[in-house]
């Protein structure tokens, strides 16, 4: 279900699939069912088995569940500061 990555390819595969479960995750609207559920069990999936292999920022996001943050800055943007200053 999640991805561990070792080489480039992987990293760019498990990166792809992160920013589809937040693309799912902050448009519910527009999941079909169970999709949602699957893009949450999936990210934390990754988190616990890549989380030295995460940007710190985006590992942040993920574990504070600030979905629409990471999916912000894994589109090159700079996301708004929340209350814990980052």
């Amino acid at each position: 279900m999640a991805c561990r990555f070792h080489l480039s390819l992987d990293y760019e595969n498990c990166m792809d699939k992160i920013k589809v479960c937040l693309q799912t995750i902050t448009n519910p609207e527009d999941a079909k069912s169970g999709e949602l559920l699957d893009a949450l069990k999936i990210l934390d999936s990754i988190l616990s088995e890549n989380t030295m292999n995460l940007h710190p920022q985006l590992k942040h996001f993920l574990e504070k569940r600030s979905y629409q943050k990471a999916l912000i800055w894994m589109d090159g943007e700079v996301p708004e500061k929340g209350t814990c200053g980052t």
